[in-house]
């Protein structure tokens, strides 16, 4: 399996994450297992270092680094909120034509693996949203993430009765017809401070197949 490169070079790689696919877990089936032998030098090898993840199921944009001064430079970028994330979501109902949302934000105390913002924490979770198109039962938004909480998305748009289609902890199993076999997300950009250079690095992600088909089958 190789993974499809959106934009490369020596410090970096940003890549289009297939669904089904960690990003760091210890297996030969990983982002940064199949990172490390796509991009190995001939009798060498390459060293791919983490600096932000998507789900398991989450397609889209993802930025990893390939040296240590660049993983100090994109985790320095985060730190200060420089990086620029844009997803595309599936989701139940019909939400507004635009919002944002900025709600309390935390580990679910019922269930430690799920996250909730009904609870009392000064941590905060926000974003902003707009519909993009309009579907039967369901509409796609465009999500620009503030705060990149984990689950963040799943969780502010459930919790606001609009929840992902797909999502088996959250959301809502998809529409019968709707070929979609997981949550309904997909990173589509990313921009952010090159590490080194005074430039931006923009990525876009095409819709995957999985989604696009459901909103085929949705209309």
């Amino acid at each position: 399996m190789e993974l499809t490169l959106l934009h490369r070079e020596p410090s970096l790689v940003v890549i289009d994450k297939p669904t089904g696919l960690p990003v760091d877990a210890d297996s030969a089936h990983s982002v940064v297992a199949i990172l490390s032998r796509q991009l190995a030098p001939p009798g060498g090898r390459a060293w791919p270092r983490v600096v932000h993840r998507l789900d398991r199921d989450t397609t889209g944009c993802l930025v990893v680094a390939l040296n240590q001064s660049a993983e100090q430079g994109i985790l320095r970028a985060f730190d200060e909120r420089a990086v620029k994330k844009r997803y595309l979501a599936l989701v139940q109902g019909k939400p507004p034509n635009e919002g944002d949302f900025d709600t309390p934000y935390g580990p679910d105390p019922r269930d430690r693996r799920r996250f909730t913002t009904h609870l009392d924490t000064p941590r905060r979770a926000r974003l902003t949203f707009q519909v993009r198109d309009r579907l039967r039962g369901a509409a796609l938004v465009e999500v620009t993430l503030l705060t990149g909480r984990t689950h963040q998305i799943r969780v502010q748009f459930a919790e606001a009765g609009f929840p992902l289609l797909g999502d088996p902890v959250y959301g809502v199993p998809a529409p019968e017809g709707a070929p979609l076999a997981r949550v309904a997300l997909h990173a589509e950009r990313l921009a952010f401070p090159h590490p080194v250079q005074p430039i931006i690095v923009e990525c876009s992600a095409p819709i995957p197949a999985d989604m696009a088909g459901a909103m085929v089958a949705l209309r």
